[in-house]
């Protein structure tokens, strides 16, 4: 029983130790520029389909 406390014990620490950033010298990550901003294009109209006629 003591052998699954020490081994949660031991996992949880190694997660924390090695998520917290701290000793890794790792800089925060730039933050995300704006999405481009697109203007609305029409769509060309709608009409009867054409229709293929199947190849032989």
């Amino acid at each position: 029983m003591i052998r699954l406390f020490v081994l949660t014990f031991a996992s949880l620490v190694a997660i924390l130790i090695s998520s917290c950033g701290c000793c890794t010298s790792d800089s925060k990550t730039p933050k995300l520029r704006p999405y481009p901003k697109f203007q609305e294009i029409e769509a060309a109209p709608v009409g009867d389909p054409v229709q293929v006629e199947p190849t032989k």
